[in-house]
C-alpha cells in the first residue's frame, strides 16, 4: 500500500474514522506500507500507523513515489 501524503494538511473527523475502520478491517491483509510526504510530521504517520497493521512500514520525508513503488513491488 502506498500512502502518499504529498499536499496532505490533515483529516476531518469523518475521514479519520473511515480510515480507522479500513485499517481495522484490513489489519492482516497488507504486507508492506510505504508512507511518503513532504513534511517531517508526515513521517510520524508511519509510526502512528504501525499499531493498526501487521505490515512492514517505511517512510520518506522527501516524496519519492517511484522508489516507494519499487520497494512495494519487491514483496
Amino acid at each position: 500500500m502506498l500512502f502518499d501524503m504529498t499536499g496532505f494538511h490533515g483529516w476531518e473527523v469523518a475521514a479519520m474514522w473511515e480510515d480507522t475502520k479500513f485499517a481495522i478491517k484490513h489489519f492482516a491483509d497488507i504486507d508492506r506500507m510505504a508512507v511518503v510526504g513532504e513534511k517531517r510530521w508526515q513521517q510520524g504517520m508511519a509510526t502512528f500507523c504501525k499499531p493498526f497493521t501487521k505490515a512492514t512500514v517505511r517512510s520518506s520525508i522527501t516524496p519519492m513515489p517511484a522508489a516507494a513503488r519499487k520497494w512495494l513491488a519487491e514483496a
